[in-house]
C-alpha cells in the first residue's frame, strides 16, 4: 500500500457504469438529507416521549423508528440511480418523497395496540416505500448488467429493505407464526440494520477497497475481501433461513458472517480510514470497531441454538447491547460517514 499515488490531480472515477439521476432537492438541499434532519428530531422527541411516559413505545420500536426516520433516507441519500430508463424514475421519486410520512405512519403503528387494523394500515405505507427502494436497487442491477462486487452489494441492501417492512407487518397484525412475537419484531429491526445499513456501507467503502470511487489508482482488494462481500450479503438471508428452519445452518451461517464482517473491519481500520479525510475515518473507524463488538454478540447467542449449548446472552441483553452498539455505533457513524465523503 506505500506506492498510492497522489491523488489531487486525478478525476475521481465514476462509481457505476451508468449516468446517475440528479438527486431532487428542495430550497437546495437534497430531500433526503432534510428528511434525515427531521427525522432526527423527531426521533429525539419519541425517546424524550417515551421517558416521560407520554408516548407507548418499547425500547426495540425505537431502534425502527431510527431505521425508518433516519438511517434509510440517510443511506438511500447517497445511491446513485441510472438516469437512463423509466422504469426507476417513479419508484425513485415515491421513495424519497414518500419516505418522512411513511416513517411517520409506522411509529404511529408501533404505538398502535398490536393486531388491531388500524396497526396493520399504517404499517402499509412503510411496505410501499421500501417497495420502491427494492425497484431502484433492481434498477441498478440491470442499469449495469451485473457486478462488480461492490455495487452488487449495494443492490443488496436496497433489496432486503421490504423483508424488514414485511416483518413489521406481520408484527402489527399480530402474527408470528411459530415464533414469539418478539423474535418477529426483531427481525424487522435486523433487516434494516444488518439487511439495509450493512451492506450499503460494504458496498460504498468497498468502492475505495477497489479503487472504483478515483482514490486509488488501482485495486488494493483482493480475494478475502471480495469473499468476505460474497459471505456477508448471502450470509444475511441465510441467517434468516436458518432461524426459520434448522439451528445448524443458524450456527454455520452466523460464524461465517461474523468473520466476514469482522475481516471487512479489519480491512477498513488499515485501508480505508487512513485514506480519508479525518471526520470520515474516524466516524469508519468507531463503525468498524463497534461492529466488531456487535458480532461477537451476535455469535455468543447464536450458540445457543445447538443442541446442549448453554445460552450465554439472553435477548433483552442483546437488545440492550447489541441492538445499542449496532444503531449508534456502527449504522450511523457509518452512514454518516460516507455521506460526508461524498463531499
Amino acid at each position: 500500500m506505500s506506492d498510492r499515488e497522489p491523488t489531487a490531480a486525478r478525476e475521481p472515477a465514476p462509481s457505476t457504469s451508468v449516468c446517475p439521476r440528479p438527486r431532487p432537492r428542495f430550497a437546495g438541499r437534497r430531500v433526503t438529507d432534510l428528511s434525515t434532519v427531521a427525522g432526527s428530531v423527531i426521533w429525539l422527541g419519541l425517546v424524550a416521549g417515551t421517558i416521560d411516559g407520554t408516548i407507548p413505545i418499547a425500547p426495540v420500536a425505537l431502534y425502527v423508528a431510527l431505521a425508518a426516520l433516519v438511517l434509510i433516507p440517510l443511506g438511500f441519500g447517497v445511491v446513485e440511480i441510472p438516469r437512463d430508463g423509466t422504469a426507476v424514475t417513479v419508484p425513485y421519486r415515491a421513495a424519497v418523497v414518500g419516505q418522512g410520512p411513511a416513517a411517520l405512519a409506522l411509529v404511529a403503528a408501533l404505538a398502535a395496540p398490536q393486531g388491531s387494523l388500524v396497526a396493520v394500515a399504517l404499517t402499509l405505507p412503510w411496505l410501499c416505500v421500501t417497495g420502491a427502494i427494492a425497484l431502484c436497487g433492481l434498477g441498478r442491477l440491470t442499469a449495469r448488467g451485473g457486478g462488480p462486487l461492490p455495487e452488487l452489494a449495494i443492490d443488496a441492501g436496497l433489496l432486503y429493505v421490504p423483508v424488514a417492512a414485511t416483518f413489521l407487518c406481520m408484527h402489527a397484525a399480530g402474527v408470528s407464526l411459530r415464533f414469539a412475537p418478539i423474535i418477529v419484531l426483531l427481525t424487522g429491526v435486523h433487516f434494516h440494520y444488518a439487511g439495509f445499513a450493512l451492506p450499503l456501507v460494504v458496498g460504498l467503502t468497498g468502492r475505495i477497497l477497489t479503487g472504483d470511487d478515483g482514490t486509488f489508482p488501482a485495486a488494493i482488494t483482493g480475494r478475502a475481501t471480495a469473499a468476505a462481500t460474497v459471505v456477508i450479503v448471502v450470509g444475511i438471508l441465510l441467517i434468516a433461513v436458518g432461524i426459520t428452519f434448522s439451528p445448524l445452518v443458524e450456527a454455520v451461517a452466523v460464524i461465517a458472517f461474523t468473520i466476514a464482517v469482522a475481516g471487512f473491519a479489519i480491512r477498513l481500520l488499515r485501508d480505508v480510514v487512513p485514506a480519508v479525510a479525518r471526520l470520515p475515518g474516524l466516524l469508519l473507524a468507531v463503525a468498524a470497531l463497534s461492529i466488531c463488538w456487535t458480532m461477537a454478540l451476535a455469535l455468543a447467542f447464536a450458540s445457543a441454538s445447538l443442541p446442549g449449548t448453554p445460552s450465554l446472552i439472553t435477548i433483552p441483553e442483546m437488545i440492550r447491547w447489541h441492538g445499542s452498539v449496532n444503531a449508534f455505533g456502527f449504522a450511523l457513524p457509518a452512514l454518516l460517514a460516507v455521506r460526508l465523503l461524498e463531499e
